[in-house]
C-alpha cells in the first residue's frame, strides 16, 4: 500500500518495500496527477510482490517504484548549485546611490555619493573584486587618509556615509555582517561650523580652492534673515504646481520644525484657539519613543493654516494629496518642495536637484533668528527640540545683545 502526503504544497508518496520506508516527492501540486501517480506506484508494488519486475542493480528501489517500474540506470544526482557571485563594491555604490536617491535631501545624497567615490579611489582595484574582500581594515585606512588630508568634521562625515552604506548592504543581504561597525568615531569631529549668511557663503566660494564637497557644506550652514525668508515664500507662492507646495515652506519657516514633523503634523495637533502647534519627534535615538514639544503658533501661520482647512475640509493630516487622507511620503515632499525654486536663484544645479534651500535650511533659520532677537537659549530649546550643545554653539555667535554686554562689563582704563 501507498499514502499521498504532502510537503509544502508538492504532493509526495510513502511505502514500505522488503521492510524498508520509502517516502519521494512526485513533483506535481495537482491532486489528480498526484492520484493517477500513486495508483501506477500501487500497481508496481504489486508487480514486485508477486515477481513480475525486478529492481535493477544500482537502481534505487524507491525511484524504481515511482517511475512505474521503467527505471533502468541510476538517477542522476542533482548538480550542485553555485552560490551566486557577490557584486563588487564598485557595483553596490551603484545600487545604493541609487536606491536613496529619492529618500533624502539632494545635498546630501551628493555628498554621500562623494564620500563613497572617494572610498573606491582609495580601494583602486580592491573595488572590482567581490564586496566581501574589503575588510574592517581597508576601510580604516581609507578614514585615516581622509583624516590626514581633510578636517576631522569632514573625515566623521565619511566614516558615518560608510556606516549606512554597509547598513544597506547587510539589509540586502550581500554580506552577513558590517565590516564598518568596527570604524571608530573620529575624536574633534563633532563640533560643525557655525551658521552663515548667503552672503557670507558666496564669498568665502568666490576666494576659489574649494570643492564640490565643500561648496556643498558651506550651503548646508546657510541662515536666512526674516526678509530673505518673506522674499523666498514670495517666489515659491508665484511658482507653486500643487497648492500644498507653500505649506511644505511656511510651516518650517514659522516652527523651524524638521521635514519628518511637518509631514506627521495632524489637525488635532493644530490647536488654533489656544495658538500653538505640537511637533512630534522621532529624531535619532527617539525614534522608538515619539516625542512632542509645543511651539506658538506665528499669527500670519494661523491665517495661512486657516485658509487651508477651509479648503481642505477632509483628512486628519495637515499637509496631503487633494484625493487623498493619508500622509505625503519623503520623495513627494521633496519633489513638490524643489519645484517652486527651479530656474531661480535659489537653485545651484537644477539637472542634479541641489538647492540652496532645504527643510533644514528653515530650521537653521529659525533658531538663529530667535538667537539674533536675543531670545532666551531656554526658549529655543524648548522650541527647537535641542538637547546638545554642538547644536547650540552653531547660533550661539548671533547673540549679539549678550555678546556686547558681556564685553562691556569690565574696563582696562584707569
Amino acid at each position: 500500500m501507498a499514502n499521498l502526503g504532502k510537503k509544502g504544497d508538492v504532493f509526495c508518496v510513502r511505502f514500505r518495500l522488503r521492510g524498508k520506508e520509502y517516502k519521494k516527492s512526485l513533483k506535481t501540486r495537482d491532486e489528480s496527477a498526484a492520484r493517477a501517480a500513486l495508483h501506477l506506484i500501487e500497481l508496481t508494488l504489486h508487480r514486485l510482490h508477486t515477481g513480475q519486475l525486478h529492481v535493477p542493480d544500482r537502481v534505487d528501489p524507491g525511484d524504481f517504484v515511482v517511475s512505474g517500474g521503467t527505471m533502468t540506470e541510476p538517477a542522476e544526482p542533482n548538480p550542485p548549485v553555485e552560490p551566486a557571485p557577490l557584486p563588487s563594491t564598485r557595483e553596490l555604490v551603484d545600487l545604493y546611490t541609487a536606491a536613496i536617491k529619492t529618500l533624502v535631501a539632494p545635498s546630501y545624497h551628493a555628498s554621500q555619493a562623494m564620500h563613497l567615490r572617494h572610498l573606491l579611489r582609495h580601494l583602486g582595484g580592491r573595488a572590482d573584486r567581490p564586496c566581501d574582500a574589503v575588510t574592517v581594515r581597508d576601510l580604516d585606512g581609507f578614514v585615516q587618509a581622509r583624516l590626514a588630508a581633510r578636517h576631522p568634521n569632514t573625515a566623521e562625515r565619511e566614516r558615518i556615509t560608510l556606516l549606512q552604506f554597509y547598513k544597506w548592504v547587510v539589509r540586502q543581504q550581500y554580506l552577513p555582517a558590517s565590516p564598518a561597525t568596527g570604524l571608530s568615531p573620529i575624536k574633534g569631529g563633532e563640533d560643525r561650523p557655525p551658521f552663515r549668511t548667503a552672503t557670507e557663503i558666496e564669498r568665502i566660494i568666490a576666494r576659489g580652492g574649494l570643492n564640490d564637497e565643500e561648496r556643498l557644506d558651506l550651503w548646508d550652514t546657510l541662515y536666512l534673515s526674516p526678509p530673505e525668508i518673506a522674499g523666498l515664500l514670495a517666489t515659491v507662492r508665484a511658482n507653486i504646481a500643487l497648492d500644498y507646495g507653500f505649506l511644505l515652506h511656511a510651516i518650517p519657516a514659522y516652527t523651524g520644525m524638521r521635514r519628518g514633523e511637518v509631514l506627521r503634523l495632524r489637525w488635532i495637533d493644530v490647536d488654533l484657539d489656544e495658538g500653538f502647534v505640537s511637533a512630534r519627534s522621532r529624531k535619532q535615538s527617539r525614534r522608538k519613543r515619539e516625542t512632542v514639544r509645543r511651539i506658538p503658533l506665528h499669527p500670519e501661520l494661523k491665517a495661512e493654516l486657516v485658509a487651508w482647512r477651509e479648503m481642505r475640509v477632509r483628512g486628519q493630516h495637515v499637509i496631503c494629496e487633494p484625493d487623498g487622507a493619508g500622509p505625503i511620503n519623503n520623495d513627494r515632499a521633496n519633489r513638490v518642495f524643489w519645484q517652486p525654486m527651479r530656474g531661480t536663484t535659489w537653485c545651484l544645479d537644477n539637472g542634479r536637484d541641489l538647492f540652496k534651500v532645504g527643510f533644514h535650511t528653515y530650521r537653521h533659520s529659525f533658531a538663529s533668528n530667535l538667537a539674533a532677537a536675543a531670545v532666551d537659549q531656554r526658549v529655543i530649546d524648548e522650541m527647537m527640540g535641542h538637547t546638545t550643545e554642538a547644536m547650540r554653539k552653531r547660533y550661539r555667535h548671533l547673540f549679539p545683545a549678550a555678546k556686547t554686554s558681556a564685553i562691556e562689563s569690565f574696563s582696562l582704563v584707569k
